[in-house]
């Protein structure tokens, strides 16, 4: 039998599973059955939950979607935090990859992956992509016994086994935390204890979220959004600020169908809280005239880079995905709904 990284293209097991059966398979990546030369597997599992909310209606994940968000936490890992990824002198793909990009691009150390350029993000990202996707893809295929998701390498995407992906997204949080756990012991292990200081914030914050002055200027100025999402006062030009609907920290990515203004007392109340359905259907109905804007008989005309970025965020946007990530949200423990202020209950 063919080892799961040498693979180019795997199909998922479509045979019914139950519960403990999924959790059997897909823990043996926290296990000595899963042999980890370098942290790997556990940073593309990371970036497959940080997109688990991504995917298009046959459940597909791109490599540029999951390479993207690989690059980006290993970016901050490696060039802001020098942690090492492998054990000894020897020196990881990754690791490889970054420091040589800083010193051809000129980077000043330091530099979080959020401050780099937009092109300098595509093409670390398709390095990263073209460097790391021959092994770690098919590495961690192989690991959760061939029932997480299939594969084409040539295709440069990964198909979600429905079964599996129902059950991830609504224990995400929980296996998030323990990824994190495991990620940190394997780190330890190859590094000094200078570097693996409060190691579980380094990888909780290894893919912050980013600048969100784009989404004020798109919603403010062309949907016309000049009232609070949730108490509706009007919104003065200096105290907007931008609310992830569902909490950053649930979703932990940055998509404008996620994104509503809001006055700074709502905003700094709501934290991370669920508001409740009602405006969750308001979400729905904003959204649908977004969509409808970029997806009109009008979208040939969309040119200017903000245009074309918001085109591609709505791309993958469905009002029953929102409906069952919000749900999905509740059963990951955002149950406690918060109410601005003479809304009640």
């Amino acid at each position: 039998m063919v080892a799961g990284h040498d693979l180019k293209e795997g199909q998922y097991d479509p045979r019914q599973l139950n519960s403990d059966e999924i959790w059997q398979n897909l823990s043996i990546v926290f296990t000595s059955r899963s042999r980890n030369s370098t942290s790997y597997k556990y940073g593309f599992l990371k970036a497959i939950l940080d997109n688990l909310y991504n995917v298009n209606e046959e459940l597909v994940l791109t490599f540029d979607q999951l390479f993207s968000k690989f690059a980006e936490i290993y970016w901050n890992l490696v060039t802001k935090y020098k942690v090492e990824q492998m054990p000894g002198e020897k020196t990881s793909a990754v690791e490889t990859v970054l420091r040589s990009f800083v010193v051809k691009e000129h980077i000043a150390e330091g530099v979080p992956f959020e401050n780099l350029k937009d092109s300098q993000k595509v093409k670390l990202s398709n390095q990263v992509k073209n460097k790391c996707k021959h092994n770690v893809v098919g590495a961690l295929y192989g690991d959760t016994g061939q029932i997480f998701y299939s594969f084409s390498k040539r295709g440069e995407w990964i198909r979600f086994n429905p079964q599996v992906y129902e059950y991830v997204c609504k224990r995400k949080i929980a296996i998030e935390k323990l990824n994190y756990y495991e990620w940190a012991k394997y780190l330890e292990k190859v590094n000094t204890s200078e570097s693996t200081l409060k190691l579980l914030t380094k990888l909780d914050e290894s893919a912050k979220r980013s600048n969100l002055d784009i989404y004020r200027q798109l919603l403010f100025e062309e949907f016309e959004s000049k009232e609070c999402f949730y108490c509706g006062r009007k919104l003065r030009i200096d105290g907007i600020q931008v609310d992830h609907f569902i909490p950053w920290a649930f979703i932990k990515d940055d998509k404008l169908w996620n994104m509503v203004l809001s006055c700074p007392s709502c905003n700094n109340k709501k934290k991370d809280k669920l508001a409740p359905k009602p405006f969750l259907n308001n979400l729905i109905i904003r959204n649908r005239t977004i969509r409808l804007h970029y997806y009109g008989d009008d979208v040939a005309r969309k040119k200017s880079s903000i245009d074309i970025r918001a085109t591609d965020e709505m791309r993958n946007y469905r009002r029953e995905s929102l409906l069952s990530i919000y749900n999905y949200a509740q059963e990951n423990g955002y149950n406690e709904l918060w109410y601005p202020t003479g809304t009640g209950n």
